[in-house]
């Protein structure tokens, strides 16, 4: 029988634990297919491990791994992937009901349509704050227009994978991880279901608008060549002030020696602006190198055992 594993990141979410796992029973028990929990605590500073072995005595199919310290929701994702690498199906989600676990039979039956990735997306950010829709617009309007790769406007993490992505997915050397953003590169055959907004019901929020401006500079950094952008404005900055003065010099608002040093003093962050953008060039083309990002993902593969070859004379 095939197995589905649940990898579940797990930060000081010790009141959402167990309220999680009755939930995902009532949506699990009725599939025809293996399955266990595998909850990552990430460094939790409460009782979130407690619950979860709590969990684990009375269902040997409640596992865990847990962290040292806090690394983050990227390195989670990271190990309960790693942990799951010869599974059929994987499900990524949150411990704290916001990604609604009814979807997980629908994801199944668009995965046995033929799909390789089946993920979560926001039909609309209705009851979440304001400042957190205007991030995310912001972002998803940034990353269609400066990323290497396509990314689904409010998509998720939330996403069921088979066994080819998961293997796709850890073969990316990356070391700052950008799970959507990676999902995205290595392609595979995609679908998405939409879901209202779910409001969190216990525990806080562990996202901060740093945390979330840190995980989506990340993002962008990873999948894109965004930073370029900086000497380009400052560049074009610099002689419209050039221009600017020049102008000014003729009409004889300025000084002569106003002039020089308005037209000298942009020309030379002109010239700069010039030099750091090869500089920033080299460098992307560097860190493409250095990575080593696999040059290709099958999905499916039919060859001959023995290759033909020419006869021989």
């Amino acid at each position: 029988m095939k197995r589905l594993t649940l990898i579940v990141p797990a930060y000081n979410e010790e009141l959402c634990i167990k309220d999680f796992y009755n939930t995902l029973e009532k949506y699990l028990k009725d599939l025809k297919i293996s399955s266990r929990y595998l909850f990552v605590d990430d460094g939790s500073k409460d009782n979130t491990l407690d619950e979860i072995k709590a969990l684990r005595k009375k269902d040997k199919r409640v596992q865990y791994i847990s962290f040292s310290k806090n690394q983050g929701k990227e390195a989670a994702l990271l190990s309960g992937l790693t942990e799951a690498k010869d599974d059929d199906y994987v499900v990524m989600m949150d411990a704290d009901l916001q990604h609604p676990p009814y979807l997980i039979p629908l994801m199944l039956e668009k995965m046995n349509e033929g799909y390789d990735v089946v993920y979560g997306k926001k039909a609309n950010r209705k009851g979440d704050k304001a400042s957190n829709s205007f991030f995310a617009k912001s972002f998803y309007k940034t990353f269609d227009k400066y990323a290497d790769v396509e990314m689904e406007k409010n998509a998720t993490d939330y996403m069921l994978i088979n066994n080819k992505v998961i293997k796709a997915f850890l073969s990316m050397p990356d070391e700052y991880r950008f799970t959507k953003g990676i999902m995205s590169y290595v392609g595979f055959k995609k679908c998405f279901i939409e879901f209202d907004f779910v409001k969190r019901e216990k525990g806080k929020t562990k996202w901060n608008f740093k945390k979330l401006l840190k995980y989506g500079v990340n993002g962008l950094n990873q999948f894109s060549n965004i930073f370029i952008i900086v000497p380009i404005i400052s560049f074009i900055l610099s002689m419209l002030v050039s221009i600017s003065s020049v102008v000014l010099f003729v009409f004889k608002i300025l000084t002569l020696e106003s002039f020089l040093i308005l037209l000298l003093i942009p020309l030379l962050f002109a010239a700069l602006s010039v030099v750091l953008y090869f500089l920033l060039f080299v460098l992307y083309s560097v860190r493409r190198e250095v990575i080593k990002r696999p040059l290709y993902f099958i999905r499916e593969m039919e060859v001959d055992e023995e290759s033909s070859s020419l006869d021989k004379e």
